[in-house]
């Protein structure tokens, strides 16, 4: 990709403050924007049948967010992405984005590598739940994501964990026990 083409891209994303508490997307809204989380942490969650809230990802800096089926047109979003802390994220809409794929055939590249980066990563998480047992899910969320456990609520990391937060402050008890 040249320079040129390089600047053409970052120019047509727009760089949005969202503050904590803030939702960048709402349930029921459309999303019909891709987003790359500059400065800060998002929280993307779900509600079941019963209203209970479901924590789906955490997104921070260099982090890509997008509700792929609201963003593909299929249907409104069925979850909402809420800022943690202060946050900047860079977004380009789809209209911008289609046209960006078609001007810059490399940039369309980047961008089916980056859905294959999301799709493996959806897949991964969905095995993460299914395979793993509590204590499990909870080491290889630390292991992976070892700044999160500072910067995330535990009640949003048991949540993510389908966890209650009473089972994630006895893991975490037990845990210690172990070590000290």
């Amino acid at each position: 990709m040249t320079d040129e083409a390089a600047v053409n891209i970052a120019a047509s994303f727009n760089c949005r403050k969202v503050y904590k508490g803030e939702f960048l997307l709402k349930e029921g809204q459309y999303g019909d924007w891709w987003g790359f989380v500059y400065q800060g942490l998002f929280r993307s969650y779900s509600y079941d049948t019963e209203d209970t809230e479901y924590t789906n990802g955490f997104f921070r800096e260099g982090s890509f967010t997008c509700e792929l089926v609201s963003f593909s047109g299929a249907a409104v979003s069925q979850t909402n992405v809420v800022a943690l802390e202060d946050s900047v994220i860079l977004c380009v809409n789809r209209a911008t984005l289609d046209s960006l794929f078609r001007d810059y055939p490399n940039f369309e590249r980047f961008g089916r590598l980056l859905y294959e980066k999301v799709l493996v990563s959806y897949k991964q998480r969905n095995l993460f739940r299914v395979r793993l047992n509590a204590r499990e899910r909870y080491l290889h969320f630390i292991k992976n994501e070892p700044e999160l456990i500072k910067r995330v609520p535990l009640k949003y990391i048991a949540s993510y964990l389908s966890v209650t937060d009473t089972s994630l402050s006895r893991i975490r008890r037990n845990m210690r026990q172990l070590v000290g």
